[in-house]
C-alpha cells in the first residue's frame, strides 16, 4: 500500500509539471508584466457571482458529474483497466492514495490545463459559447482516445460526449458563476474522482 501511495504522489506531481509547462511559458512570455501566474490561469479566490448560489451549482455539478462517471466506467470500461482499476479491492486503504489521485494527479492538472489556460485564452478572442465549445470537445476527446483502441465506436462517442457535456458545464461554472475561479471546477472535479475511486476499492464499478 505505501508503494501505492508514492507512486500516486510522484505521478501526481509530473502529471501537474507536464500540465502546467505550456501556461507557464505561454504566461511568462505575453502575461507575467500584467498579472501573477496563479490570478491569470484562474487559481484565486472563489467569487460568487448569482445571489449566492454558486454552491449550488458546484453541488449540481458535483452530482452529475459522479453520476456520468460513474455510468461511463459502468457502461463502456468496466472490465479494462482505467486509473482506478489500482483501487480495486481495497476498500478504506485506497482512500489516502485515491485522495492524492483524485485532487492532484487528475482534476488539479486538468483543471489548469483545460479551463485555466485552454478557456481562459481562447475567450480573449472568441465568443464565451465557442471557446467554451472547444476546450470541452478537446477535454472530451483526450478522454475518448484513451480508450479508443479497446473499445467500440460507439462506445468512444460515449465517453467523449459525457466527458465534453461536464467539461462545459465546469467551463460555465467557472466564467459565470464562480468569477473565474478554477476552484469551483477543481471542487467538483476532484470530488467526483474521489466517489468513483472509492466505488472500485470497494468493487462496485
Amino acid at each position: 500500500m505505501m508503494v501505492n501511495l508514492i507512486q500516486q504522489m510522484t505521478n501526481a506531481l509530473i502529471q501537474i509539471v507536464l500540465f502546467m509547462l505550456l501556461p507557464f511559458i505561454w504566461w511568462f512570455v505575453t502575461a507575467r508584466r500584467k498579472s501573477s501566474f496563479l490570478d491569470w490561469i484562474g487559481f484565486k479566490p472563489l467569487k460568487d457571482t448569482g445571489n449566492h448560489k454558486m454552491w449550488l451549482w458546484i453541488f449540481l455539478g458535483l452530482l452529475s458529474f459522479t453520476i456520468f462517471s460513474y455510468l461511463v466506467l459502468y457502461t463502456t470500461v468496466k472490465d479494462l483497466k482505467t486509473a482506478t482499476s489500482s483501487f480495486a479491492g481495497l476498500g478504506f486503504q485506497a482512500l489516502p492514495a485515491v485522495l492524492i489521485y483524485s485532487l492532484f494527479q487528475t482534476s488539479l492538472p486538468e483543471e489548469l490545463l483545460f479551463r485555466g489556460f485552454l478557456l481562459k485564452r481562447f475567450s480573449v478572442c472568441l465568443s464565451f459559447g465557442i471557446a467554451n465549445t472547444i476546450q470541452a470537445a478537446l477535454f472530451g476527446l483526450l478522454h475518448g482516445l484513451m480508450f479508443i483502441t479497446e473499445v467500440s465506436w460507439l462506445q468512444t462517442l460515449v465517453i467523449v460526449l459525457c466527458t465534453g457535456g461536464i467539461a462545459a458545464y465546469l467551463g460555465f461554472v467557472n466564467e459565470k458563476k464562480s468569477g473565474g475561479s478554477i476552484l469551483a471546477s477543481w471542487i467538483m472535479h476532484a470530488l467526483a474522482n474521489v466517489v468513483t475511486g472509492m466505488l472500485s476499492a470497494f468493487l462496485l464499478i
